[in-house]
């Protein structure tokens, strides 16, 4: 099985592109425009900045995230990055089935943020890995993705 949110992360992409446009396309004319009064033009520009932050605020709150999973014959594969600027390096966590111990759901920022628990079982002792989040990944996705890995811990038991 592959989950993969390609489309959600361009769709996403694509609406912060167009909001910094608009934003900016807004300040532009309501500076260039001289009809309109200096005090008129303050509270348009501080408005529109004012909204513009608490949009880029919440996107960076949710943390979304490009998502990957794949269920192949021996280990469970996860691929993922966030979308936040100056994020990093696309990372991949990869478990043999035999060593997967549990997952946890965790919900977080006004229970709108999913966010993904892996625990891996090795000689050394249990290792947890840091949160992925699956905010980006459509009701569909997110229900596969229980499915697949409460089969494989299901397995272990």
């Amino acid at each position: 099985m592959i989950i993969d949110n390609k489309e959600e992360t361009a769709s996403l992409k694509m609406t912060k592109t167009f909001v910094m446009i608009v934003f900016m396309a807004l300040i532009l004319i309501t500076m260039i425009y001289l009809h309109i009064e200096v005090m008129y033009k303050i509270i348009i520009c501080s408005v529109s900045s004012i909204a513009f932050m608490i949009f880029y605020w919440f996107q960076y709150q949710m943390e979304y995230t490009y998502f990957y999973f794949s269920n192949n014959r021996k280990n469970l594969v996860f691929k993922f990055y966030s979308l936040r600027i100056f994020s990093g390096k696309p990372k991949t966590i990869e478990i043999p089935k035999i060593s997967f111990l549990k997952y946890d759901i965790l919900m977080n920022f006004f229970n709108k943020k999913d966010s993904l628990v892996l625990y891996q079982k090795t000689p050394k002792g249990v290792v947890k890995y840091p949160p992925i989040s699956l905010t980006l990944l459509n009701k569909t996705q997110k229900t596969e993705l229980k499915r697949a890995l409460f089969a494989e811990t299901v397995k272990i038991i």
